[in-house]
């Protein structure tokens, strides 16, 4: 489900993420490619990150209906799955300048993840005659807690190799998902009123993605020779790591980054 005042508020948010970018490079002289051409080959650094979409992060609200019959018993299957993951991360980077127009960057990503699913069973059959519902009703309630680290590596082309356009620059390469540390609380509230929980680990569909990640930036150094990149990333992921009912992780990932290297 995508929540439609998030998904206006992304226009607008890479306007002003971008505006400030240009008025960053406005304030140097020299072209990025010129200026680290004389500094050493190798920076680090750290990038900031945002998912601002909630359906292209690392997890999208959901909600699945199932029925079936099992022995001339009809049951009824309510999953609803909300996301509490955050849209922020954090990267650590290591830059090489291959040439004054070509660089390549590594990275180390860290994203948690955090969801809540309420799986309602209902069974037998309900009055239609009485306002109430008269089925057998179960409430099973799982709380999970996972972390994400990727891993890109991004081979970076400036536009030009002088002017205002030699600040911009496109980014392409393969990104690698780990899932790890998969915790999980799963409270069961019986028909009868009883109660019972468990600590069972979630079911990963895949504990290890492959993806394909595009962008772009723009890239400045200040006087004290640190680079600024504001940028913008879409990566497509060759699967999902959660791929269950309601709890379904999206291929599909926009995000809106700041690096910093020296």
């Amino acid at each position: 489900m995508i929540l439609p005042r998030r998904g206006r508020a992304v226009a607008p948010l890479a306007c002003a993420f971008f505006a400030l970018a240009s008025a960053g490079v406005a304030q140097t002289g020299a072209t990025p490619s010129a200026q680290e051409d004389s500094q050493q080959r190798i920076s680090f650094g750290i990038r900031v990150r945002t998912l601002p979409v909630r359906s292209m992060s690392v997890m999208d609200n959901g909600r699945t209906l199932n029925t079936a019959a099992v022995n001339k018993v009809t049951y009824d299957w309510n999953y609803t799955t909300t996301s509490n993951s955050l849209a922020l991360g954090g990267a650590l980077v290591v830059e090489g300048i291959l040439s004054p127009r070509w660089l390549v960057s590594a990275e180390f990503v860290y994203s948690p993840l955090k969801y809540t699913k309420v799986t309602d069973q209902y069974s037998g059959a309900d009055d239609p005659t009485t306002s109430n519902d008269e089925r057998s009703h179960k409430t099973t309630t799982e709380e999970t807690k996972a972390r994400y680290y990727d891993f890109p590596v991004l081979l970076r082309h400036n536009a030009r190799a002088t002017g205002f356009l030699s600040h911009l620059y496109l980014m392409v390469g393969p990104s690698l998902r780990l899932a790890s540390t998969v915790k999980t609380t799963t409270n069961i509230t019986n028909a009868d009123g009883t109660r019972e929980a468990n600590h069972n680990a979630a079911a990963l569909a895949k504990r290890m993605l492959i993806g394909g990640t595009v962008g772009a930036g723009f890239r400045f150094m200040d006087d004290f020779k640190i680079k600024v990149a504001p940028e913008v990333r879409f990566t497509r992921w060759n699967g999902m790591t959660f791929a269950q009912d309601s709890t379904r992780s999206p291929r599909n990932q926009f995000e809106l980054s700041l690096t910093f290297t020296r």
